[in-house]
């Protein structure tokens, strides 16, 4: 029922009260939010280190917390859904052209489920992973509404 997956970590550039600095990867508590595990109550900070090796360092030696700046993704935000160059609603949603109404709506819902605004939402993702799972949301429902029209008698 439930994954087993490692604890959530977040890249950062720690700054120590001496000045030194250094990219390490904190971890976070169950809420997955950075500030919630600077400001709880434990008085020792989950690090992994550039070399990958762990060790637990007191936040009062802590002088500033940065996020690091993940990648930027490189994506078409304003490309118009009504381009339908290239657009194959099949594919958008891993279904034959044989596939009967009700494979269509399996699909489109197992779709949805992933890449839905509300799934993401207490997560602090950048903004270019929310934009992302909103325009292939918006991508899947397009071509749901296209292969039941496409299937509805009139």
């Amino acid at each position: 029922m439930f994954e087993k997956s490692g604890p959530q970590r977040a890249l950062v550039h720690l700054t120590l009260a001496g000045g030194k600095t250094m990219m390490v990867s904190l971890k976070l508590p169950m809420s997955g939010k950075l500030a919630d595990g600077l400001n709880n109550a434990e008085r020792y900070l989950d690090v992994l280190g550039p070399e990958g090796e762990q060790f637990f360092l007191a936040k009062d030696m802590v002088h500033r917390i940065a996020a690091a700046d993940p990648p930027q993704a490189k994506l078409n935000m304003n490309r118009r859904s009504s381009d339908q160059m290239g657009f194959n609603p099949w594919a958008v949603l891993g279904v034959t052209r044989e596939a009967s109404p009700d494979e269509i709506r399996q699909a489109w819902l197992s779709l949805v489920k992933m890449y839905h605004p509300d799934r993401y939402a207490n997560l602090e993702l950048p903004q270019e992973m929310k934009d992302y799972a909103a325009a292939m949301l918006a991508r899947i429902n397009v071509a749901h509404d296209q292969l039941v029209a496409s299937v509805t008698p009139r």
